[in-house]
């Protein structure tokens, strides 16, 4: 089921040659070009807010091209890094695929930065403004943790060379909202001094992920200084708060969440650091606890079951077969098969209590999918190197 769920999802990819809307991108409408309108923040939000509540894609209508996004092909290679685990018969196909998604991902670096990336579309944040393309931690993050999985799987030397790139930027170019000697907090972007906590730690994994591939060792006590600073701000339930530093975002969701376990998990994995292992059993405690539904399906939040997102199914695949709870991470993975996957191989957004909104995202529900996919089927040949 799962295999053949997999490769449907894979072949939707393909056929779209990766390019896809996304739940953010309604300032690529071309209204939004008009003088008047480029500098009207407010509106420009609630515009933005509306796109990705309503339930109906009317991005067609709006004049809002598919977009190539960065971040989507990085997904894509990690699916395709582990089929060439999975499926050592198929490694020539697999290997194709990943060498034209590292060239597209070498062209789509952000203007100016030698290894970061940003998203294809301008996004209006409360706290700041971003164009398109303009480099965020998150994005680099996750782009560079699918060229580690590359330069460690098959040998590579251009993506290792890229995440050595990558982490030498973050630390001499990216600014920082807390840089103490002994904390240290990434901003977002290089707009903003936010201090979002699983933002930070996709730095921290990063500098980890470039000393293991030949980087300064130097860069593990940065990576360390990050760690601290976010373990700092655990709650005493072991919830990981989405921001902090006065942040009203305090809320506690589930991908947010299973990306600082992740995160930490890789940290501890690559330094041989265990000296915050009581914060990830803790944070881990209550994500088992609290961020999954009785039957074992990831809930939105802390605080509210709906709606079942995509992203969120993804990431609680990776993070429940890292923690080793392969048969958890099944569950999650047939019931998004089950109810989130569409006819054509791709999955849903999300799905709300009595209706489920199936527009095709590629960034947010297809590719991480697919990527979890392969990952959950790649566990039981090689998963090692998927740390």
């Amino acid at each position: 089921m799962l295999q053949d769920a997999l490769h449907r999802c894979r072949g939707y990819l393909e056929r779209v040659d990766y390019r896809g809307y996304d739940p953010y991108d309604a300032l690529l409408a071309p209204m939004w070009r008009a003088p008047l309108l480029r500098s009207a923040r407010l509106l420009r939000r609630c515009a933005q807010q509306v796109l990705l509540r309503l339930p109906w894609n009317l991005r067609p209508l709006l004049g809002i091209p598919p977009g190539e996004d960065p971040v989507t092909l990085a997904l894509a290679l990690r699916g395709y890094a582990a089929l060439w685990q999975l499926e050592p018969a198929q490694r020539p196909l697999w290997e194709q695929r990943l060498e034209e998604l590292l060239l597209r991902l070498q062209r789509l670096r952000s203007p100016g930065w030698n290894a970061a990336w940003g998203y294809h579309f301008p996004w209006e944040a409360r706290r700041m403004s971003l164009g398109a393309w303009e480099p965020t931690i998150v994005a680099t993050g996750i782009v560079t943790d699918a060229l580690f999985r590359l330069a460690t799987v098959l040998g590579w030397e251009l993506p290792a060379l890229l995440c050595r790139n990558a982490a030498e930027e973050l630390c001499e170019r990216f600014p920082t909202s807390i840089n103490e000697p002994q904390r240290l907090c990434w901003a977002y972007s290089p707009h903003d001094r936010q201090q979002v906590l699983n933002a930070t730690l996709f730095g921290a994994r990063l500098c980890a992920q470039a000393v293991r591939l030949g980087a300064p060792v130097e860069l593990l006590g940065i990576a360390e200084r990050a760690v601290r600073f976010v373990v700092e701000h655990q709650l005493l339930n072991g919830a990981f708060p989405y921001a902090a530093g006065g942040d009203p975002r305090t809320w506690v969701d589930h991908f947010h969440t299973g990306y600082v376990l992740e995160c930490l998990h890789a940290y501890e994995a690559l330094t041989g650091d265990h000296r915050f292992h009581s914060a990830l059993e803790r944070g881990w405690e209550f994500y088992r606890r609290h961020l999954f539904t009785p039957e074992g399906i990831p809930r939105w939040s802390s605080r509210r079951r709906y709606p079942v997102d995509a992203t969120a199914c993804a990431e609680a695949i990776i993070v429940l077969s890292r923690f080793g709870e392969l048969s958890a991470a099944h569950r999650v993975a047939r019931w998004a098969v089950q109810h989130l996957q569409l006819p054509d191989g791709a999955f849903a957004y999300r799905r709300y209590r009595f209706w489920t909104v199936r527009i095709r995202y590629l960034r947010w529900s297809v590719a991480p999918m697919f990527a979890a996919l392969a990952e959950l089927l790649c566990c039981g040949d090689g998963a090692a190197h998927l740390d």
